[in-house]
């Protein structure tokens, strides 16, 4: 299944990302950026599950670049238990079916916890039709997951992205002169 390009005066483009994962639960992790064309990247992601994993909870941030070149906190923070979502798949708010909607398309966390074996995720994009209009800037969009009571950090994701102006479809043409 191939990245598709909706095209509507911008774009959403990952520059970067990090995975750091606790190597006490996983083993393999990679973490690959795959470049589509000007304006697109995908992300590729994998790692090994070394035991059983119960009870796993993810906390989303995410952050502008301000003028000084520091990452400050961009009014969207929230987090949800994903083994509960996905034993409960019909009582969703919003920012929790959105959550889930793009796990379960891109990645193999298809099924209620415990999640054992390996886990991936492919072709993972950031898109202009279910993500709302931002500011032209860079951004860094945070995954932090923990899990079992009592809480224990199993790893980060970090998303680097930047929104980009579409120049060609906002570009006047101007008819030329006779």
């Amino acid at each position: 299944m191939g990245v598709r390009s909706f095209s509507i005066g911008y774009s959403y483009k990952i520059r970067k990302s990090e995975c750091i994962a606790n190597e006490a639960y996983f083993s393999n992790v990679s973490c690959v950026l795959k470049p589509i064309n000007w304006t697109r990247s995908v992300m590729n992601m994998d790692c090994d599950i070394k035991d059983i994993l119960t009870d796993i909870k993810m906390t989303v941030e995410v952050f502008y670049k301000d003028s000084s070149n520091l990452y400050k906190p961009f009014a969207v923070k929230f987090s949800f238990d994903i083994c509960q979502l996905l034993k409960n798949k019909t009582k969703r708010f919003l920012l929790e079916k959105y959550a889930m909607n793009h796990l379960e398309k891109w990645t193999n966390v298809n099924h209620s916890c415990p999640f054992t074996g390996h886990l991936f995720a492919r072709e993972f994009h950031l898109d202009e039709v279910s993500l709302p209009t931002l500011p032209f800037q860079d951004y860094k969009i945070a995954f932090n997951f923990s899990g079992d009571k009592p809480s224990k950090h199993l790893g980060l994701v970090f998303i680097y992205f930047e929104v980009l102006e579409d120049y060609y479809k906002n570009k006047r043409i101007n008819p030329r002169p006779k």
